[in-house]
């Protein structure tokens, strides 16, 4: 008898461990897929980061190129030629 009663014990136990061990498994899917996602929005933020810092720091490139872009530009106009270097004729 008592050996029945070890046995449906054993079967038991078995039974609560692969229970035990799906759920372990489904935990650490989510774990998983929470720690990419929070690892996808760190690098995410990191991008815009260094995005915004090479604007920022090539804004006053750009900023001195359109500058002297209108500057010629009023000096061609103020000046009397046109784009093509030709003087106005009216």
């Amino acid at each position: 008898m008592s050996s029945i009663v070890s046995s449906f014990e054993n079967l038991l136990s078995s039974f609560f461990d692969i229970i035990k061990s799906i759920f372990s498994t489904f935990y650490s899917a989510f774990e998983t897929v929470f720690a990419t996602a929070s690892s996808l929005i760190s690098s995410i933020a990191d991008l815009f980061s260094g995005l915004v810092g090479f604007i920022l720091g090539n804004i006053v490139i750009i900023g001195v190129l359109v500058a002297a872009f209108v500057g010629y530009s009023a000096y061609q106009q103020q000046s009397g030629r046109n784009k093509k270097g030709q003087l106005k004729t009216s």
